[in-house]
């Protein structure tokens, strides 16, 4: 199995650091709004990864963090932590109900910031200890990016030398790059927000907590940590920084990365007015399986233009596999046919070939859109008796125990 590592910027084959076991870790949804289907491209992708371990036998834990604090939630609670927790809980069961409807395999946890300040306020104060991390004059504490010389290692770019300034925000760019933040000391637009700790009364800094959680959770290092390609900088270069300089160790062995859903060629974005939700969809009439098969129709490395026309055709090829599954289910009286044995076992040696290169879903789509059209010949030839039907059934169940959209 080869998967495309961020980190090394190659394809490595994939071995897991305890034989047959595979820990992952994936970034979820930050709870201030409704995901859009640009996020859950990301979401659905990570969830066939984990369909093709599980495919090659391995025994998987799955993380996935709900972020319920950062400045985002704070500004839509508008410093009331009363209004955040029913924020966070209408969207983040949003969130569970999509995730279910498109059919991702649940988590093994869900850890929410919230319920996992110690964790963060530990490891913060170890960076401390260690010379990596200090207070400024209103008791914010900053990661010290000069004393991480690795600084840059996954984004691969180079910083010039002695990075100045301090970043309060969560999320910056790399051209703003500097002492990022660990720890927010209160202020008094947080309202009721805050932790009272040994840090003093505050909050997290955003890239604390998935630090904290992959480590509290599945330990360091754990095998594969993923997100969208936005989370390389600052999110997942600051995760780095965190962990290795506490702990001496990278957190995971492979990092892999979505790129974006694009609507018109442009990057779909809530905030920008473009995006679409599930919900919304399904509302046209597109079924919770033909609205996953469309966002799995481009390699996750690539970018995917989001266009009505696209998702129709998605549709039919859904449609397609479902009425040939019925008339499979229905086949009598003909004799079995070797073409449509090895059109089966051709087409399950392709769809492995596929998906273990680097998760390759597009060809492994269209290997089962082969598959689909040669036994659709078949069968209306007279060509396809029971046992082929029964053989072919057995197949396209195997394959979509990775894809996720006909059964």
């Amino acid at each position: 199995m080869l998967i495309y590592d961020t980190l090394s910027r190659r394809k490595r084959e994939f071995v897991p650091l305890r034989q047959g076991e595979v820990r992952m870790y994936t970034c979820g949804p930050s709870v201030y709004s409704t995901p859009h289907i640009g996020n859950f491209r990301t979401y659905v992708v990570e969830d066939v990864v984990k369909r093709v371990l599980l495919f090659n036998g391995y025994r998987v834990t799955h993380v996935m963090n709900i972020t319920d604090v950062e400045d985002k939630m704070v500004r839509e609670a508008r410093g009331s932590r009363r209004r955040l927790r029913e924020i966070a809980a209408k969207n983040e069961r949003y969130f569970k109900e999509c995730s279910r409807r498109l059919n991702l395999i649940p988590a093994d946890h869900y850890p929410r910031a919230s319920e996992n300040i110690e964790a963060m306020v530990a490891l913060i104060k170890r960076l401390m200890d260690r010379g990596l991390a200090y207070r400024d004059e209103a008791g914010n504490i900053f990661f010290d990016v000069s004393r991480f010389r690795r600084y840059g290692m996954l984004s691969h770019y180079r910083f010039r030398r002695g990075l100045e300034g301090r970043i309060y925000r969560d999320d910056y760019s790399q051209g703003e790059a500097g002492d990022f933040i660990l720890w927010k000391a209160w202020r008094r637009s947080d309202g009721d927000i805050y932790w009272d700790t040994e840090l003093g009364r505050g909050r997290p800094g955003w890239h604390i907590e998935c630090s904290a959680m992959s480590i509290r959770y599945l330990g360091i290092p754990f095998d594969i940590h993923m997100g969208g390609i936005d989370n390389i900088f600052s999110h997942h270069e600051n995760e780095i920084a965190q962990s290795a300089g506490a702990t001496g160790k990278i957190p995971a062995r492979y990092w892999m990365h979505v790129r974006h859903l694009m609507v018109n060629r442009r990057k779909m974005s809530k905030s920008l007015g473009r995006s679409y939700t599930v919900e919304e969809l399904r509302r046209r009439g597109f079924s919770y399986r033909v609205i996953r098969a469309y966002l799995l129709s481009q390699h996750y490395r690539r970018r995917l233009n989001f266009t009505f026309p696209g998702l129709r055709r998605k549709a039919r090829e859904v449609q397609r596999c479902q009425d040939l599954i019925r008339r499979l289910r229905r086949v009598k009286g003909a004799v079995d046919s070797e073409a449509a044995d090895r059109a089966i076992d051709r087409a399950l040696s392709d769809f492995t070939f596929h998906v273990n290169n680097d998760i390759d879903i597009p060809a492994a789509l269209d290997t089962l859109c082969s598959l689909v059209r040669r036994l659709d010949q078949l069968e209306r030839r007279g060509k396809l008796g029971p046992g082929n039907a029964s053989r072919a059934l057995q197949a396209i169940r195997r394959m979509d125990s990775v894809l996720g959209i006909i059964f």
